[in-house]
């Protein structure tokens, strides 16, 4: 619901602001029998979900419009598309300054607790300094620390399903002579874990292969060049004109999964904490990828929670 809301919101919103923004489609794609019925599975979720335009496509359209691209049958979706994300940050800082807000870069908080009707938050200043405040409303959403702050603030995160998964999606750029050969962001059918490594294209037409999925420890943010021949593997089913030399290690990121592998995938938690004990107290945990899609919708559905 958050996606379907947040898909026209975020367009509307750039076109309005001036930040840049490309909407030229997503084609999912598969590339054997097995996984046709994927593609009929995620068109019938796509009707429940209200998500609009979604339709099935054949081999013929698929090398109509994307004719660099194998596929035995697909989904297209014509509202898809990429955002400067960078852009769109700075744009919400610059505007949330203007209304008041402070930004405070370079603190840690160290401690959250109830105060009255409000909390008090303890945390370290960029010189080292312990410092407190005190608020009416605290809102989580502090990405890979959200499990953290709410065991902070005094919640049961296991009971509660609230514990973080740190998994991993590490990225390969295709090579530029590759340049101009596809026009759509490019899925395979998705797995359990994930949506799977597709083409990701970049504002300047050039993309990569990624991301990929690893549950690990440790948050560091290197990519590991013997990953290169599994995404090779992977992409080729439905990118035949790459080789295995036309990737090299790109970026990564790390998603704040809510499940371990083979468990049930679960959906974003956003929720005000009355219910446990903590009026106030909005948490925003396991917020994955289509939480940028989704953040004007988000931003709507946490102040009527409050």
């Amino acid at each position: 619901s958050l996606c379907v809301r947040g898909n026209p919101l975020l367009y509307e919103f750039c076109e309005t602001h001036g930040i840049p923004f490309r909407r030229f489609g997503k084609i999912v794609v598969a590339a054997s029998r097995d996984e046709e019925e994927l593609i009929e599975a995620l068109y019938a979720q796509a009707a429940i979900n209200g998500a609009e335009g979604i339709r099935i496509i054949g081999r013929e359209e698929i090398a109509d419009l994307e004719p660099a691209v194998f596929g035995t049958r697909g989904l297209y979706s014509p509202s898809s598309g990429i955002v400067d994300s960078h852009a769109l940050m700075a744009f919400f800082e610059r505007t949330a300054q203007a209304n008041g807000t402070t930004v405070a870069y370079g603190c840690e908080i160290t401690g959250v607790e109830r105060d009255g009707a409000g909390y008090r938050v303890e945390f370290t200043d960029t010189d080292g300094q312990t410092e407190e405040m005190g608020c009416d409303v605290f809102i989580n959403s502090a990405g890979l620390s959200a499990d953290g702050i709410a065991s902070m603030a005094g919640f049961d995160v296991d009971a509660l399903g609230y514990r973080i998964r740190p998994c991993k999606g590490e990225y390969f750029k295709v090579s530029d002579r590759h340049r101009g050969k596809i026009g759509r962001l490019v899925y395979p059918v998705p797995t359990p874990v994930y949506l799977g490594a597709h083409a990701a294209l970049a504002m300047d037409g050039s993309f990569k292969i990624g991301p990929g999925a690893l549950y690990v420890d440790e948050i560091e943010y290197s990519v590991d060049p013997s990953h290169g021949r599994e995404f090779y593997e992977k992409a080729v089913r439905f990118l035949p004109f790459l080789e295995p030399g036309d990737l090299t290690p790109d970026m990564c990121g790390i998603r704040p999964k809510l499940y371990r592998k083979g468990e049930p995938m679960r959906d974003f938690i956003i929720r005000e904490e009355s219910g446990n004990g903590f009026p106030g107290f909005v948490n925003l945990i396991g917020m994955e990828s289509p939480g940028l899609t989704s953040c004007l919708s988000i931003a709507e559905y946490v102040a009527k929670l409050l």
